[in-house]
């Protein structure tokens, strides 16, 4: 049983906090949850619904017992200039594996006009993508993992640039610490850059951007047994933030002394996507239509040769039906991966540099874990450790850690029924993993269903009543039910 002395005082800060709310929370947009969720399931593993995009949080275990609470402040209710914030939040999760204390959010913030300074673990939103959970999440950031140590400076909102606000933006820069793994003590560069055409209340905005996200440095042991340290100087530290092929500003540097892997392809292990994405709005709906492509190796054409590759998605807002308030429906495809030149540039007779089947999305031959952290996978949650593939085999064509060939239909919703003003969410997601070879897919499919009933126990509080299901060849068959007591205020 592991030791559970650091929730202890963290679940007494929480009650502290609560009780010295006073008046201050009249300035100030602070809340405070309290939760406990028990989930059961037919076999030894939590289905897939039940357990992804919840910031790691929730094992795959089949049977726990969750606690959970947290505490977070906003900014002044009325706008300052100058501003900060808070959040933590900490979770005890008991099953037959013991107790686990997690961390999942613990940071500060502050601002200074448009800009924001952070630090700590977050839950955060990358790329244009859902953003209310009822998505697959963004290909790259999905919130399927525990939230990463990370200092960002950047604008947490769109910024108003040109033209009375026909142009924003909205950046990011940031830098944050792995979990070691067969890769020690490294680290991860983040940025991001997204534009808009289209002024905030406008009826038609047009989005485009894209996020970048490096793996580098730290060290690791070669399989002759002597420690390699990756490159962490400036020289790499530069490269990794200018991913360019021809580092013009690095001539007279002595590219010998680094590892092969680095001097001839990149510095560390590079994922991102680019966004293209417009929104309609109009009385009684929105309509939000984004395309987010990954890429590889920025320094190549990676992201625009296998355009095709990535997610498509589109989301309805209701303003006026309680029952169906938002449907989305998403496609992911990423069978590309540099395989072949996409249609759109075969059409028009380019061939623009490629890696021949090298961008295997998240996969690396020196940070070898692939792009996940604390176990979990980073991006798409559909994008899978191989540890999590039931039929596992030493035979499959395809032995990367990530399991990133795949072709998933998903639907996702949420509204309110019934005059007791149930709360719901639903997803749905059929997937086609090509493990074995690109011609036999494994099929899975995996259903989720949320609800949240109000009651009057403990004053005012949330009953919840999840259904999770999964039924396929690629994770174990399983149903599973969790039911709980949330109190928020």
């Amino acid at each position: 049983m592991k030791k559970l002395l650091p929730i202890k005082y963290l679940l007494f800060l929480l009650l502290f906090s609560a009780k010295i709310v006073g008046q201050d929370s009249l300035k100030h947009s602070r809340k405070y949850y309290i939760e406990s969720n028990l989930l059961v399931s037919s076999a030894d593993k939590t289905p897939f619904w039940l357990r992804t995009n919840n910031l790691g949080v929730i094992p795959n275990t089949g049977t726990n017992f969750m606690l959970r609470g947290g505490i977070s402040q906003g900014y002044n209710l009325k706008p300052k200039r100058y501003d900060w914030g808070y959040g933590l939040g900490v979770v005890a999760n008991a099953n037959f594996d013991g107790v686990d204390a997690l961390l999942p959010e613990a940071y500060i913030k502050a601002k200074a006009g448009v800009f924001e300074l952070w630090a700590g673990r977050r839950r955060e939103v990358f790329g244009l993508t859902d953003s209310s959970n009822i998505g697959t999440g963004s290909v790259t950031w999905s919130g399927n993992a525990l939230p990463m140590t990370k200092i960002q400076f950047g604008t947490p909102n769109f910024v108003n640039i040109a033209f009375k606000g026909l142009l924003a933006v909205k950046v990011s820069y940031a830098h944050g610490w792995f979990d070691n793994g067969a890769v020690k003590d490294y680290f991860l560069h983040q940025k991001s850059f997204y534009g808009r055409i289209g002024r905030e209340k406008a009826k038609f905005k047009f989005y485009a951007g894209l996020t970048h996200n490096v793996q580098w440095g730290g060290s690791r042991i070669l399989p002759d047994g002597t420690k390699e340290i990756l490159p962490q100087d400036w020289v790499a530290f530069s490269a990794v933030n200018i991913p360019v092929k021809n580092k013009f500003w690095l001539k007279g540097v002595d590219f010998t002394k680094y590892p092969a892997y680095d001097a001839g392809y990149e510095f560390g292990n590079h994922s991102g996507s680019f966004d293209l994405g417009f929104e309609i709005q109009g009385k009684n709906r929105r309509i939000f239509v984004y395309k987010q492509s990954p890429f590889e190796y920025l320094a190549t054409n990676s992201g625009v040769t296998e355009f095709e590759d990535g997610v498509y998605g589109i989301k309805i807002t209701n303003f006026n039906n309680k029952a169906i308030q938002e449907i989305s429906t998403e496609f992911i495809y990423t069978l590309n991966q540099s395989r072949y030149v996409t249609g759109f540039f075969d059409l028009l007779g380019l061939k623009p540099e490629r890696w021949e089947a090298d961008d295997n999305y998240g996969n690396h031959g020196q940070f070898t874990d692939g792009w996940v952290y604390q176990g979990k996978s980073i991006g798409s949650p559909f994008i899978i450790p191989r540890k999590d593939y039931v039929n596992k085999s030493g035979e499959d064509a395809f032995q990367d850690a990530l399991l990133t060939n795949l072709v998933v239909f998903h639907l996702g919703m949420r509204g309110i029924l019934t005059s007791k003003q149930i709360q719901y969410q639903l997803k749905m997601s059929h997937t086609k993993n090509y493990i074995r070879s690109l011609d036999t897919p494994s099929n899975q499919f995996s259903l989720g269903v949320f609800t949240a009933t109000p009651s009057n126990l403990l004053g005012g509080s949330e009953l919840l009543a999840n259904l999770g299901f999964d039924t396929g060849r690629v994770f174990t068959n399983a149903v599973g039910l969790s039911v709980g007591l949330r109190k928020s205020w």
